[in-house]
């Protein structure tokens, strides 16, 4: 059978080239399995070799059999598998489904993860990746937060490099483009059989635009203090006569804009693209104000980088927050909170907050997710603790604020109430140990009945370098650090903790939840 269309219809033909049934339809496909995909101004189905309808349904969207089961898209715009009667062989819908092979086939959950599931719908070995391919002879292509690379029926890793790009092993051998663009082949153990070409850029090279790297923040931060991102569209004299700015010198700075792809210039006019549209219109824009923020710890702070290395000690440093002027912190707040918002903002979390009663959450960070809790259970009550500069500038929410409390406390001393519930998301990190561990034991003290602490953080691993330069500007900024899962769970026996649980929520964020020993 050959799928056809003669005029706007679409049919099968024979090896004959005679149409192999009468039906007619929109589109048709090829036959997999002895069923080919068609659609119809129902929707889409399969078919028989007569040109019949396998089963009633009709989706979205129908791929093709293999295996002896098929994707779908359903008309609520999830996907699943179905047999070849049409019934669904689980009660899981996703994102996306892909075909099977080798009796596993790729789904695509809510947050954009993939994993493998069986013919039954369970998962195989339950990793999840941020992109997936399908298994073809024991392997398949996986892609983290660092690159691609291959793993094998278990989830695991074969190796531990990653790419930029790679293929299915052919007989033993894949071939695989390094970051820096080197392509060359490997073995099923990662292993380098031949170079095919050597990198695009020379180290050297590489090494050099490492060191400048400041440019694009102080050329970021530069637009965005001249107010530039307020005036686009435009062309380059009309925004430099409502700037007030010399056209020739304004020019150079919109081409670099122009190269960190944050405008692009067409039809004699420059426009924000996708990425430049996240910092206008200014006066909203966290990461306008997250700019000012970060050229503003790059001037100051990292310049005694050095100094804080050769003391090499676990030593606390006042925050350049907490010495801002009113209008810098202004800025700072917004930006912190932006962060807040974005990182909490679809994250699938583990916990029935609904058992909990009364919260407490510490630091800038905290403020965000406890307004988020408060507004969807309607039981609860919060108290945010932080520093004088921490909680200026908080507007409360009319509909919360019976239940919503500020109270300015050191967390280096005990704790003026009780929860049992106690949120720490991103404010460990900047403290040295000596002083984590003094709020983990206030935070411990500060439980009521079984309470628990959730503590979020990104984690170092010795896998991979991921994290490091932001744990250097911790200890820049602060003197505090980003740490191992081994540091955690020794700062939370030193503060007579235990960790219950741990959750990945992103490749940048994971929930510990601790509860006392």
């Amino acid at each position: 059978m050959a799928p056809v269309r003669e005029d706007t219809l679409a049919f099968h033909i024979d090896i004959q080239g005679l149409p192999a049934y009468s039906n007619r339809f929109a589109e048709a496909f090829g036959f997999y399995d002895g069923l080919a995909a068609v659609r119809d101004k129902e929707g889409w189905f399969h078919i028989t070799f007569q040109g019949k309808a396998a089963y009633s349904a009709r989706y979205l969207w129908c791929g093709n059999f293999q295996e002896e089961l098929c994707s779908v898209k359903a008309k609520t715009g999830f996907y699943f598998h179905i047999n070849r009667q049409g019934q669904t062989v689980y009660s899981q819908q996703y994102r996306y489904t892909g075909d099977f092979k080798e009796n596993c086939a790729v789904v695509c959950n809510e947050l954009g993860l993939h994993t493998h599931i069986d013919y039954q719908g369970n998962l195989t070995h339950g990793r999840w990746f941020l992109d997936l391919g399908v298994f073809h002879k024991g392997f398949a292509r996986a892609k983290d937060e660092m690159g691609w690379f291959h793993i094998n029926k278990s989830g695991q890793s074969l190796y531990k490099e990653r790419y930029a790009a790679i293929e299915p092993f052919y007989n033993g051998v894949a071939r695989v483009e390094k970051l820096n663009g080197t392509l060359m082949t490997i073995d099923n153990q990662g292993r380098k059989i031949a170079e095919l070409r050597p990198a695009l850029q020379k180290p050297w090279q590489q090494l050099s635009a490492d060191m400048v790297g400041f440019w694009r923040t102080e050329t970021i931060a530069t637009a965005v203090r001249l107010q530039l991102f307020d005036f686009f569209p435009g062309t380059t004299l009309n925004i430099a006569l409502k700037l007030k700015l010399p056209a020739n010198t304004l020019e150079r700075l919109l081409r670099a804009l122009w190269e960190l792809d944050l405008i692009h210039f067409q039809n004699d006019n420059w426009q924000l693209t996708e990425k430049g549209k996240w910092i206008a219109p200014q006066q909203q824009a966290f990461l306008a104000a997250a700019a000012i923020m970060w050229s503003d710890v790059n001037a100051e702070n990292w310049k005694r980088l050095s100094e804080h290395i050769r003391a090499g000690s676990n030593q606390s440093h006042p925050l350049f927050k907490a010495v801002a002027p009113e209008d810098k912190l202004s800025l700072y707040h917004r930006a912190i909170d932006g962060y807040a918002a974005e990182d909490f903002s679809s994250l699938n979390i583990p916990v029935d907050w609904q058992a909990h009663q009364k919260i407490i959450g510490a630091g800038r960070t905290a403020k965000t997710w406890l307004e988020k809790l408060l507004q969807n259970n309607l039981h609860q009550t919060a108290i945010l603790l932080g520093e004088e500069y921490v909680l200026k500038q908080v507007d409360i929410n009319p509909a919360i604020a019976s239940r919503y409390y500020l109270k300015a406390h050191n967390v280096l001393q005990p704790w003026p109430e009780t929860a049992d519930a106690i949120f720490l998301p991103k404010v460990l990190h900047y403290w040295p140990d000596p002083e984590a561990i003094k709020i983990l034991t206030n935070a411990r003290q500060a439980l009521s009945g079984n309470g628990k602490i959730y503590l979020f953080e990104m984690l170092l691993s010795k896998e991979h370098p991921n994290g490091s330069l932001l744990d250097l500007n911790m200890l820049a900024e602060s003197g505090g650090k980003l740490r191992f899962l081994a540091d955690w769970e020794n700062l939370l026996a030193k503060g007579h903790l235990k960790l219950q649980q741990i959750f990945t929520i992103t490749p940048w964020l994971s929930l510990l939840m601790i509860v006392p020993i």
